[in-house]
């Protein structure tokens, strides 16, 4: 398995997450037409841990994962949820080890009159066995 299905599956069975959003994590982008709230994650780097100019085996990837909503308040409820899954995480899913896990940032971003649609991007920091 990846670390990507490791990130979908620890968000899509977090129960305050699903009681919000479903099941409706996606890659990006928004899909067309969505259901709002939603999720979108996507990876923006990705290191291997070296130890003594050796890999040692641990990777430190970055996410950025957005919470979309029709309201400022409810896309940070979403947020709030997604840290309460991930922040301080370890352990193992879908057979991905995962070391540790941490929110570095998190930020509104500007309202999207057109769409109608508030988002919140939170960057978290996975380091896992890869």
């Amino acid at each position: 398995m990846s670390i990507d299905s490791s990130l979908y599956t620890r968000l899509s069975t977090y129960a305050g997450l699903i009681a919000l959003t479903s099941t409706r994590i996606y890659p990006p982008p928004v899909p067309q037409n969505p259901t709002y709230p939603l999720v979108t994650y996507q990876e923006i780097d990705r290191v291997p841990v070296k130890v003594m100019g050796t890999n040692a085996g641990v990777v430190h990837i970055r996410y950025q994962i957005d919470s979309w909503a029709s309201t400022l308040a409810a896309a940070k409820a979403v947020a709030a949820q997604i840290a309460l899954a991930l922040d301080n995480y370890a352990g193992t899913s879908d057979s991905v080890v995962i070391k540790n896990c941490f929110l570095d940032m998190g930020q509104s971003s500007p309202y999207d009159d057109e769409e109608g649609v508030h988002r919140y991007i939170q960057d978290f920091i996975i380091e896992f066995v890869g």
